[in-house]
């Protein structure tokens, strides 16, 4: 009667949290790292994210569905959507060169227009209307490959403008631009359940234990 007991009081922990929009299970003893599975009970999706201190992410996302005492994950493409919303445009017109280079900054996280660009020792900021950055052709001195510092989510990163005489525009579209991520993409992962926890085994090697545990967030 022990396993069938469990199992409902694990269906009864979904039920009760279902109307909730997200349940969120974390790893156990991991003040050194973040490794969380988001649960979306309405929709049946999940996203999983494994962040180390050093700036990495494992990242992964799709469906799921509870069979038993197992909760099943099935990963989707999970590439697609990251790669979307982080982008780096740069617009040429060769025949109508501007002396000003136009920058757009549009951070997808916050929903708003913010962000710096910094070359040598000047700081661009855009309008309190557009968030439009302006910047000068001419402080680049002739250098036709320059190399401006961007500003954007808490981190810098340094773009090449290549061709800055023809470039009139460069676009930068981020919702996690600055994390290295490591993509889980089509394929199945299989976790057990006890109460209100979740077991798996140690892919990512945190532990020299071979199985690691998960508390649901209350």
């Amino acid at each position: 009667m022990k396993k069938p007991f469990l199992l409902i009081i694990f269906v009864l922990t979904i039920l009760k949290l279902s109307a909730q929009d997200t349940l969120v299970f974390s790893q156990e003893n991991s003040s050194l790292f973040s490794n969380k599975y988001f649960l979306y009970p309405k929709s049946k999706t999940f996203e999983h994210k494994f962040k180390t201190d050093d700036g990495q992410l494992w990242y992964g996302k799709g469906t799921y569905e509870i069979k038993k005492k197992k909760l099943i994950l099935s990963f989707g493409d999970s590439e697609k959507g990251i790669k979307d919303d982080n982008k780096i445009t740069k617009i040429y017109d060769r025949n109508n060169k501007s002396d000003t280079l136009l920058v757009e900054m549009f951070d997808k996280k916050l929903n708003s227009s913010s962000g710096h660009i910094k070359f040598k020792e000047k700081y661009f900021y855009g309008g309190f209307d557009n968030g439009i950055i302006k910047i000068p052709k001419s402080i680049f001195e002739n250098i036709e490959n320059p190399i401006v510092e961007t500003f954007i989510q808490g981190s810098l990163v340094n773009i090449e403008l290549t061709k800055i005489t023809e470039l009139n525009v460069l676009k930068i579209t981020a919702f996690d631009i600055y994390s290295y991520y490591h993509f889980e993409s089509n394929f199945e992962r299989i976790l057990t359940f006890k109460k209100d926890e979740l077991k798996s085994d140690d892919f990512y090697n945190t532990t020299n234990k071979r199985k690691v545990k998960f508390i649901i967030e209350k």
